[in-house]
Parts: C-alpha cells; sequence; structure tokens
C-alpha cells in the first residue's frame, strides 16, 4: 500500500494532491482524504467505504474531515497514518469486496488465430465436427463463434455490439466454394479488423477480491 517505500509514498501523495486540486490553488481541503481513498482504490487495496465502515472512524480519529485547508506537504502527513491505520486495521481483518471489471475485445486474439495456421485449423477442424441445424458453412462459423466466442476473445454473443457486428458481417456473406477454411479465415479477419477499429467494452463476471491479506512474498 506504498508505505514500505518513502519515494513510491511521496510520489502517490503528490500524484494525489494534484489531482484533487483543481483550481491549482497549491491548497485542497481535509475532506479531500477521503476522495484520495477512493482515487488510491480497491485494487490497491483501499476498499470503498461501504464496505470497509471502520474507514469512517479512522478519518475522523486523524482529524482528516472538515474544510480546514491543507498544502501538499500537510496532506501528505495526514494521509499516511490514516493508511497506516488502514493497513492495519485490514492485516487483522481482510474483508472480501466484489469488484466489477471491464473485458476489452479489440480484435487481438483474433489476430493471433488467423495468423497461426495451426491455431486456425484446429478451430476448423473442431467447428466441422460439431452438429448444426444448418448446413451452411456461415452459419455453422457463426454458430461456432457465439458458442465459442471467449476462445477468440471476444464477448459473449448476446452483446449488443457483437449482435449487430454479426448481423453486419454474415448478412453480407456469399456462398462459398473455397470451403470451410477459407471462409472461416475471412470471417475472423473481418470481425478482427472491425473490432480494430470500434473496440467493444462488455462487462466480465465479478472478481471477488481479499483485501488485507498480507503479501506471501514479503
Amino acid at each position: 500500500m506504498y508505505l514500505d517505500d518513502e519515494d513510491d509514498f511521496a510520489m502517490l501523495a503528490e500524484n494525489l494532491f494534484t489531482d484533487l486540486d483543481l483550481e491549482d490553488r497549491g491548497k485542497i481541503s481535509k475532506d479531500e482524504i477521503e476522495n484520495a481513498l477512493d482515487n488510491i482504490g480497491i485494487l490497491s487495496g483501499i476498499p470503498p467505504m461501504s464496505e470497509f465502515p471502520q474507514l469512517s472512524n479512522i478519518l475522523n480519529k486523524y482529524g482528516a474531515a472538515g474544510k480546514e485547508e491543507l498544502g501538499q506537504a500537510q496532506f501528505a502527513q495526514l494521509l499516511q497514518p490514516v493508511l497506516q491505520e488502514v493497513a492495519d486495521s485490514l492485516a487483522k481483518a481482510p474483508i472480501v469486496v466484489d469488484v466489477e471489471h471491464i473485458g476489452v475485445a479489440n480484435g487481438s486474439k483474433l489476430r493471433k488465430v488467423v495468423e497461426n495456421e495451426s491455431v486456425l485449423d484446429e478451430f476448423g477442424q473442431k467447428i466441422m465436427h460439431e452438429k448444426y441445424e444448418s448446413n451452411s458453412d456461415a452459419s455453422k462459423i457463426r454458430c461456432y463463434l457465439e458458442k465459442h466466442g471467449s476462445d477468440f476473445g471476444l464477448p459473449p454473443s448476446e452483446v449488443d455490439e457483437i449482435v449487430v457486428l454479426f448481423d453486419e458481417i454474415f448478412s453480407e456473406i456469399e456462398s462459398q466454394k473455397d470451403g470451410l477454411m477459407v471462409l472461416l479465415k475471412e470471417i475472423l479477419e473481418e470481425v478482427a479488423e472491425k473490432l480494430e477499429a470500434n473496440p467493444v467494452l462488455y462487462d466480465l463476471p465479478p472478481l471477488q477480491l481479499v483485501v488485507g491479506l498480507p503479501d506471501p512474498t514479503r
């Protein structure tokens, strides 16, 4: 939590102060400490107050509330003991927090599949050996991509942007005489190209993060 290294903490405090000093006055109020902790965030070991109500008591204990203004050095001096007590409290009683996170489909994994003939051939074989309602190669490929999209770095098939993208691409496909493998490569290349131009953001299942456990490498 940046407390073991003085230089790391100094840089953290400076960056937080700069972010919070929106008017560039060199002063912020004491109650900005709570916003500073929000900015540090759960992935750096600071849970939100809704998950860690003791944070309010810690802020009050060190007088980190009110409109009294602090310079950068005073801010750092106040932030340090607050962070230390948060770390100590969580070390005694770790908490589990659900963390929302976002996936990005930008076509990079698709490109790797297309550029690796053995991997592409493996997917082609899998598509050919699955059972489908339609005998159309295009329909088989679409069904497989919708069912196993994560293997290609794609979002779930119900994501609106993917539905629209597939509708657009597959509606333009004409009958192919060259076989499923050629069609598969063409489709993956086009999907990758469109995702590179317009990446799709999508919700991933929440992560359960245990906050406060000591680092086993130390």
